[in-house]
């Protein structure tokens, strides 16, 4: 498939999307190897992915677009069971002609109204800082398995390999991607990247919050206004659920907790638990974070309902403290096979 490409590179514009896991700093660079004009599509945002599979080639008599599921992988065009339609265009037909044109402008209009997330790949520098700021993949960090659930019987699962009839094709192998900067990438790392997604299927969700505001991620309004720090979990997006006592009795119940000893704030209970943290689907590693709980059920604030139970972002109050973040939402997470560890992930 790449000589097919490079014969043709010098006309071929290529654009992926990223922060999705799966666009990788290798593909990126056989594509500027190739000569192609080079795009990632970066909406800031695991929730609103850039998704679309659409390969067109023309001349000056006739398109052809293929649309479908199929991604520019050895999954999507060699091993996966994928859909799509080909549509060959004559562009002396006024019609076929129009769609082309229609769909080209769509492209550039995207590229032209979105600068900020529409980002053009000049140099392997760039893509360094894609894969150093975890938005792209490096295909030679292989991740654990993944599966969709746990069983205890494994003569219930008896369902064979589908025998597909199609030609086998080797995958290619994959070289680690020679970063240009390598003190830039010791400095930024803090965890191999890559390291969440084995994880996060052995997660549950244990409370998901409403739009965070200025107050719980600790960005005051004013010079004048002093930053709390924390957050207070509250009910958030949860129904059932009496946040003054769901945190400290249930969430967190295992941790070892200490009544503070100071005077006037023994009723004030203290713990530390670690929590990975994951901002936009980037993984910025784990960190102990101190928690404490107000034990008193006989206060105003108790009878009003109000949160006793708040984290003190500590070391990450740099991470979590970007407007950016604001109005979005954060999932807590307890990992199923390490009791001591969270995931905090905000999207």
């Amino acid at each position: 498939m790449r000589e097919d490409i490079e014969r043709v590179a010098e006309n071929t514009t290529i654009m992926a999307g990223i922060r999705n896991g799966i666009t990788s700093a290798q593909g990126l660079k056989t594509s500027l190897e190739m000569g192609c004009s080079t795009y990632v599509v970066d909406t800031g945002s695991r929730q609103l992915v850039f998704h679309p599979k659409i390969y067109m080639s023309r001349n000056v008599n006739e398109a052809r677009v293929l649309i479908g599921s199929a991604n520019l992988t050895y999954g999507g065009l060699i091993s996966n069971i994928e859909a799509s339609i080909l549509l060959t265009l004559d562009l002396s037909q006024s019609d076929d002609r129009a769609f082309v044109e229609e769909l080209e402008n769509q492209i550039e209009g995207m590229i032209a109204e979105f600068p900020d997330n529409v980002l053009h790949i000049s140099d392997y520098t760039a893509i360094e800082d894609l894969l150093v700021s975890g938005r792209v993949i490096d295909e030679n960090l292989v991740q654990g398995p993944t599966t969709s659930g746990s069983a205890i019987m494994r003569n219930l699962d008896s369902i064979p390999r589908m025998r597909l009839k199609t030609r086998s094709i080797a995958m290619p192998t994959v070289s680690p991607f020679q970063r240009v900067s390598g003190a830039q990438a010791a400095n930024a790392l803090v965890t191999p990247i890559g390291v969440l997604a084995p994880v996060r299927e052995r997660l549950t969700l244990v409370w998901k919050s409403k739009p965070l505001t200025r107050r719980d991620l600790s960005i005051p309004l004013g010079e004048n206004t002093n930053p709390t720090g924390s957050m207070l979990f509250k009910k958030g997006a949860l129904e059932n659920i009496d946040h003054r006592h769901y945190f400290r009795d249930e969430v967190f119940a295992h941790l070892d907790w200490q009544f503070d000893t100071a005077k006037g704030r023994e009723h004030f209970e203290r713990t530390e638990g670690r929590f990975q943290l994951v901002l936009r689907d980037v993984d910025y590693g784990v960190y102990s974070l101190r928690m404490s709980h107000n034990s008193l059920t006989d206060t105003k604030a108790y009878d009003q309902k109000n949160s006793m139970t708040q984290i003190h972002w500590g070391s990450v109050r740099e991470l979590v403290g970007n407007e950016d973040l604001l109005e979005r939402t954060l999932w807590l997470y307890r990992a199923r096979f390490e009791a001591d560890l969270f995931v905090i992930e905000i999207d």
